[in-house]
């Protein structure tokens, strides 16, 4: 017998242990300043997180054994091979119905690509070592691989439809540096305008 833990549940759990550790540690300092708009970023950029969690990991099965042989049913570390396979269906899988696999093509493609573009655009504001693309890159990748391979512990204990796939790791980082480029772009911007606000923000 065993039982899913649901990704909605994961999402609030973690959303009131965060905001519960941010009002310890504000308490505690003294005197207290907050600055609102560095919090609410914060508090944006952990519900982002827990809810790609929860997309990507969740439902989380307990109860059920390991299986030597479902490791590597559902494994692609060939980059593209996936996405190659899945254009050469089009027009024959799904009974032909061509716009629809196009259609899961791109949800596909595009999902893991936005999926860590708000990683690569919020990142480097919260963190100044984080802003150089190349940092950015290798914790969007660091992330991105770490998802992977908890998906692939998953199947390992049977959950349905965990697939790890370098493809995926690969749009995740494309997603990061797509990020990333909207974070310098937002700079040049907040400079230009003289938004003075936004521009102790990330100072």
């Amino acid at each position: 017998m065993y039982y899913y833990i649901d990704g909605n549940v994961f999402v609030v759990l973690a959303m009131v242990i965060y905001v519960a550790l941010r009002f310890i540690v504000a308490i505690r300092k003294k005197p207290i300043h907050i600055n609102w708009t560095r919090e609410i970023i914060y508090f944006l950029f952990v519900l982002y997180m827990s809810m790609v969690i929860s997309v990507t990991l969740f439902p989380l099965p307990l109860g059920q054994f390991y299986t030597v042989e479902s490791i590597f049913r559902n494994v692609n570390v060939i980059p593209f091979k996936s996405i190659v396979m899945d254009i050469s269906q089009i027009g024959i899988a799904y009974g032909g119905d061509t716009l629809f696999m196009i259609g899961l093509i791109a949800r596909n493609v595009l999902g893991n690509i936005l999926l860590l573009l708000p990683f690569g655009f919020l990142a480097p504001i919260l963190w100044g070592k984080l802003r150089s693309l190349r940092y950015t890159l290798l914790a969007g990748f660091i992330i991105s691989l770490g998802i992977e391979s908890l998906q692939l512990l998953e199947s390992s204990l049977g959950t349905v439809g965990r697939i790890t796939d370098i493809d995926d790791l690969i749009c995740n980082v494309i997603g990061t540096a797509l990020g990333f480029y909207l974070y310098k772009g937002f700079i040049y911007l907040i400079c230009k305008l003289n938004i003075k606000i936004l521009q102790k923000l990330v100072a």
